[in-house]
């Protein structure tokens, strides 16, 4: 019998029934004055929604990849910041008491997953390289780098920064990722991400 294991990010969109996208409008007074309209300087974030993850577990080790597609709008002259946390401190993917582990490589400096592990990257942020990253099903473990979302008692990861208007919505590939083997139990395995913008 194959078993196979299926990831499901919760990564929600602004019209999901349980937002956990934030977004942080501009203070009073900041910015340009007079180069924003009534609302127009408003910050919009989005993301594809519910990311789901297929593995079918390999002796050696069977890792997939996935991306969410996360845009932030704002005409904002002074830009944004996008960050990503998990929504809980616990930050393995959980199918009731079992769990597949987040790497405990960080942005500054990632790593290749192991069997059991699982991750995230953003191209051309922090330590993670170039790219670019695409989307993989059941490979063999490789050398691409990933990091641990934070929990979301830690300092999130920044994944994005303008220094100016984001009009039309900038997008940011947000590639997950996850390895594992035969000792892993067939199911579905799932965690949630929290992504928030702030207008800088």
């Amino acid at each position: 019998m194959i078993k196979k294991i299926i990831l499901v990010f919760c990564v929600v969109s602004i019209i999901a029934a349980m937002p956990v996208l934030q977004a942080m409008a501009i203070t009073y007074g900041s910015g340009t004055y007079g180069s924003c309209q009534y609302n127009s300087c408003s910050l919009t974030i989005s993301s594809a929604g519910t990311l789901s993850i297929n593995v079918t577990p390999a002796s050696g080790g069977a890792c997939s990849t996935q991306s969410d597609n996360v845009s932030v709008l704002t005409d904002d002259p002074s830009g944004y910041t996008l960050s990503l946390t998990n929504s809980s401190t616990n930050t393995a993917l959980l199918n009731g008491t079992v769990a597949i582990n987040s790497t405990s490589a960080t942005q500054a400096s990632p790593a290749a997953l192991v069997a059991n592990q699982w991750g995230y990257r953003v191209d051309n942020i922090g330590g993670f390289g170039a790219g670019p990253t695409s989307a993989q099903t059941n490979v063999s473990p490789d050398s691409i780098s990933f990091a641990g979302v934070p929990a979301s008692n830690a300092n999130p990861d920044t994944i994005a920064s303008t220094s100016g208007a984001a009009d039309p919505a900038v997008s940011t590939y947000v590639w997950y990722s996850v390895c594992t083997d035969t000792t892993i139990a067939s199911g579905t395995y799932t965690t949630q991400i929290t992504y928030t913008a702030i207008t800088n």
